[in-house]
């Protein structure tokens, strides 16, 4: 039996001068150090690495874990282009185990690994679910994964399941004594292997996954030939990482004790439009089709098969008829308008106008990309599955699409992948930082090979990797405010992906001005807000609560330790150490951040710019938002009582005598951090129990 064993530096020995704690130095502005303890011994085994797979295991090795046990037999193909994390044109023809093996001791050289590049029986796959704490069933044969979950039941082992199909996913953490995995997905109980995998091939068993076209986003043609020819499920990047981030957050919640996870008979229910919590058997749209996939199962193992299946076939048609006609009223309303801005287009936009009615693209005229069939089988091969959520007008829209990302921040070259696999092909990328240690944690190109390595040429070669045929320029210099506008007047679309918060006002004022989309993507600890401005949608400043200066005075005033006291939210909502803000405080420590989150606000954020550049839904705009708080995201709008707090904090402390008043409010603030530190406290000795 083909077996790799891979083991890394021992515990505690140097890597090119940097030790485990400096690669994962963020991760303690948030772990405790016997939580990150936790997380560096634990044990997972993860069987399929390829979209789902494959991502989990990175985001887990950039927080930390120190053991892994890879299985599977498959290689990377072109339509694994969309969506899996290690697929490159330079990987093509190898092993999934073994490149994302080799990717995690790039983050981690202290972990060891056990990799299975071939398929297991379900009695060696038990062994391995024996040695291991978490497991994760991520193959592609559902009817295989589904004997695994009970194997790990059967054997006490925590167990966590991720199933995405297009725009759609559930996650959950299945638990020794939780309700298994087919009372989320609505499966009959079967025996055996052999007795599932054939309901999942039965044509009118696939019937009853009628929903993935109105909650999956699945284009009606492509899922009547998956469930007719078998087609491959429709699949989409950012909804594979953003289920992928979730699963991976849980994953983290249970081997850290940090947070409750959601556990069967709760899971994440993931659409386009929505993230939330549902429970099985409560009320919900999904409930009511899981009793409906089983009771039309149980229906055609009766006499009453051949009524049922004529009944079915009519429905069907009317199924089809009625979908069809959808989408081509969809098809009409969007020709020649889709949610962008042209580029002919050099003055701002009438503030009266709807937010999302100009068009994006290079140039082209209405109704011109709704002519343009693909016609490049290369760039078709690779980003195949999108055409089950998006027309061949669509996608074109999308490869037309011209993307600004302004800074190197682990959101934005994160980001930025995530788009080049949606198929986006104009890149301009702004920044001029390297890659050091403390970015290991959460930057999706940080490795310990590319320490010291300009980001911003890293993500470059990176989508060139992924389509060769992408156009790309690069500025190492952050530009003043009039080149500014001007590079933004050359795109469609604008992502700010800097740190600096006083230069991202500026560039979300360019990009107003301009009358261009700007995508917020804020992270900060288990906190990030993710959402759409427009000309049309309130400012930065009014849901921030920021005051009209220019960049020296809202640098000047967001470096002062008043505002910073401000930012208390990070440690109640974000999940902060009281001991890291405080020094953050004196400006002695980064952002804390972790990858969980920060690669769920990225995916939100892409799948926002997929809304925008093919005009197929309408984008989470300003003031309503996705706000990710203590990991766990939901549509909401932003807080009043934050921006009128900070509002009030800039009245009182940004003005010439705002020192004064802050050393009379000193006492206060220390007080209230220190009832922080103590609740804190009390909640870490309640998780160690």
């Amino acid at each position: 039996m083909h077996v790799l064993y891979l083991k890394g530096l021992a515990p505690g020995k140097e890597c090119m001068g940097h030790d485990y704690q400096e690669l994962f130095e963020r991760n303690y502005g948030i772990f405790t150090a016997q939580e990150q303890e936790r997380l560096q011994k634990a044990h997972v085994l993860i069987i399929g690495c390829g979209g789902i797979g494959g991502v989990v295991a990175l985001i887990l090795a950039r927080c930390g874990l120190g053991r892994f046990t890879l299985v599977d037999f498959d290689t990377y193909g072109p339509t694994n282009m969309n969506r899996q994390i290690a697929c490159f044109t330079s990987t093509q023809g190898r092993n999934k185990a073994e490149v994302i093996g080799e990717q995690i001791l790039e983050v981690n050289p202290q972990a060891e690994l056990q990799i299975h590049p071939t398929s297991l029986a379900l009695k060696r796959v038990e062994e391995l679910i024996v040695q291991a704490d978490v497991v994760f069933p991520a193959a592609d044969d559902m009817a295989f994964s589904l004997l695994v979950f009970r194997a790990c039941q059967r054997l006490g082992k925590v167990a966590l399941m991720v199933v995405p199909s297009g725009t759609w996913a559930n996650v959950s953490i299945i638990m020794p004594d939780s309700p298994p995995a087919e009372d989320i997905n609505g499966v009959p109980y079967l025996a055996t292997y052999e007795e599932l995998r054939e309901v999942f091939e039965l044509r009118r068993y696939k019937f009853g996954t009628y929903f993935y076209v109105p909650l999956a986003a699945w284009r009606i043609d492509y899922y009547r030939r998956f469930v007719e020819e078998g087609l491959a499920p429709a699949q989409i990047c950012p909804t594979v990482w953003l289920a992928s981030a979730l699963g991976a957050q849980e994953i983290v919640k249970v081997i850290s004790g940090k947070w409750r996870p959601v556990a069967s008979p709760r899971y994440w229910y993931l659409t386009h439009r929505t993230v939330h919590i549902n429970r099985i058997g409560g009320p919900s749209l999904q409930t009511l089709l899981v009793w409906q996939r089983r009771l039309f199962w149980y229906l055609f193992q009766t006499p009453l098969a051949p009524a049922i299946e004529f009944f079915q076939r009519l429905w069907w048609a009317l199924f089809q008829r009625l979908e069809g006609t959808r989408e081509h009223k969809r098809a009409r309303s969007q020709s020649g308008a889709c949610p962008g801005y042209q580029l002919t287009d050099t003055h701002p936009p009438d503030q009266t106008a709807a937010p999302f009615e100009t068009h994006v693209g290079r140039g082209h005229q209405p109704g011109e990309i709704e002519a343009m069939p693909p016609s490049d089988p290369v760039y078709d091969r690779f980003f195949e599955r999108n055409y089950g959520i998006f027309t061949p007008q669509e996608q074109a829209r999308i490869r037309a699409t011209r993307i600004l990302v302004i800074g190197d921040s682990g959101t934005g070259e994160t980001t930025a992948v995530i788009l080049a696999r949606c198929g986006f092909e104009h890149f301009t990328l702004v920044g001029n930082g390297t890659y050091a240690p403390a970015d290991m944690n959460r930057q999706l190109l940080c490795f310990t090979h590319s320490l010291g390595e300009s980001k911003t040429e890293k993500v470059r070669k990176s989508i060139l990797d992924i389509n060769p045929s992408a156009d790309i320029s690069v500025h190492t210099d952050y530009p003043d405010e009039l080149t500014l506008e001007s590079l933004v007047k050359d795109a469609d679309i604008v992502i700010p992906a800097v740190e600096d918060l006083a230069y991202s006002v500026l560039i979300f004022r360019a990009a107003r001005r301009c009358g261009r989309p700007a995508v917020l993507c804020m992270p900060s600890g288990s906190l990030a807000w993710v959402c759409v401005f427009t000309h049309a949608t309130p400012t930065i400043e009014d849901v921030f609560g920021i005051p009209p200066l220019g960049y020296r005075g809202l640098r000047r005033v967001m470096h002062t330790r008043e505002y910073r006291c401000a930012q208390y939210n990070f440690i109640t909502a974000g999940d902060w150490r009281v001991g890291w803000y405080w020094k953050y405080f004196l400006d002695k420590r980064p952002l804390a951040l972790i990858c969980p989150v920060e690669w769920m606000a990225a995916s939100l954020a892409a799948q926002e710019t997929l809304k925008l550049a093919s005009g197929r839904w309408a984008p989470v705009a300003a003031p309503r938002c996705w706000y990710i708080r203590r990991g766990r995201p939901r549509l909401t709008r932003f807080s009043r009582f934050i921006r009128i707090h900070r509002k009030l904090g800039w009245l009182i402390f940004g003005r010439g005598v705002g020192p004064v008043l802050h050393k009379l409010t000193h006492l206060f603030w220390r007080n209230f951090f220190a009832l922080l530190k103590i609740h804190q406290d009390r909640r870490d000795r309640g998780s160690r129990r």
